[in-house]
């Protein structure tokens, strides 16, 4: 069953496998996607993307177009609003966006269909890092309370995660991230943690995993992993499908089809796989189910309206709404 408290009808979010498309089904069809921030650079990220679109052209006809967004809330209201047909969406936005077509009355003239779901080295899930600079103090997650810490708010393995896991171990998240900074991207945080100690503006952070493992040997010699979460189910790829006298409109799920196919097929090309793993942080994807996001509803429904200082974004932490 759902998870208590969840407000989806049994049609506000389709996933599983379409119908292998006819061949024509893409062609001359143009898909705006729309991207969370990812953890690598902007060259890595856009070589991988381009990879796809090219592979997606000549595979299925599908024209891809991207558009990225600085931080998870953009990324939401933009897909919201109708400025792009799919997206790739962290696992909580994924879960906060379902929500809202579940809810929202001017959302209810489309369905969210979930397509796929990444894959990174065979597995599905990822954990976050709770990480410190290894010359500092911090040696556990406890050593945390009372010290500089770094979070990007809206981040599954960056923020509600890290709650998570410290109420699990018996600790107060409101006094253990007491002193949280917010970031817009895991990359800042890193580079924080690597500046010498005397420019050092946080000691420890919460760090999505595949950028901690793919620093090279002397920087990751320089952080020190003190804990990790559980397991996170990994992005989600959805599509917006219009309907048309509460049926979906046609057209649209046939390039709807075409999209999950093709994403579907893009690590049969090791070169493309590569580059989404240097770019994006995974290498796959498997047919999504939405089932599989329930793990991520049961723990923001505890601690998703989990709010810390305001001000300059910086300061003590407030427990509230749990």
């Amino acid at each position: 069953g759902r998870p208590d408290g969840d407000r989806r009808g049994p049609s506000t979010v389709v996933s599983g496998l379409l119908p292998q498309p006819p061949a024509e089904a893409g062609r001359a069809a143009e898909v705006h996607l729309l991207c969370i921030p990812f953890a690598s650079t902007p060259e890595l990220r856009d070589s991988a993307l381009e990879r796809i679109g090219t592979l997606f052209e000549r595979r299925a006809g599908l024209r891809l177009r991207v558009t990225h967004f600085d931080d998870y809330e953009t990324t939401r209201e933009a897909l919201e609003s109708g400025v792009g047909d799919a997206a790739l969406l962290s696992p909580l936005l994924y879960v906060q966006v379902a929500e809202d077509y579940a809810a929202e009355p001017s959302l209810r003239g489309a369905r969210l269909r979930l397509l796929a779901s990444a894959v990174a080295g065979g597995s599905p899930t990822y954990v976050g890092y709770i990480t410190a600079a290894a010359d500092g103090p911090i040696r556990e997650l406890a050593d945390v309370e009372g010290r500089p810490f770094g979070m990007v708010e809206g981040s599954t393995s960056g923020f509600l995660y890290p709650i998570d896991l410290a109420d699990s171990r018996g600790l107060d998240p409101a006094r253990l991230f007491g002193r949280v900074t917010f970031y817009p991207r895991h990359p800042e945080m890193v580079a924080d943690l690597l500046r010498p100690p005397a420019e050092r503006p946080i000691e420890a952070a919460a760090l999505y995993q595949h950028i901690v493992d793919a620093l090279g040997p002397a920087d990751r010699a320089r952080l020190r992993i003190v804990a990790k979460t559980g397991r996170i189910p990994r992005d989600a790829l959805v599509v917006v499908v219009p309907l048309v006298d509460g049926r979906e409109d046609p057209a649209a799920l046939r390039r709807a089809a075409a999209l999950q196919h093709a994403m579907l097929a893009v690590d049969d090309d090791p070169e493309t796989a590569r580059a989404l793993r240097d770019g994006i942080g995974y290498d796959g994807w498997i047919v999504g189910d939405d089932r599989r996001y329930d793990a991520i509803r049961n723990v923001y429904r505890r601690f998703g309206r989990y709010r810390f200082g305001q001000g300059a974004r910086t300061g003590e932490a407030e427990a509230s709404g749990q």
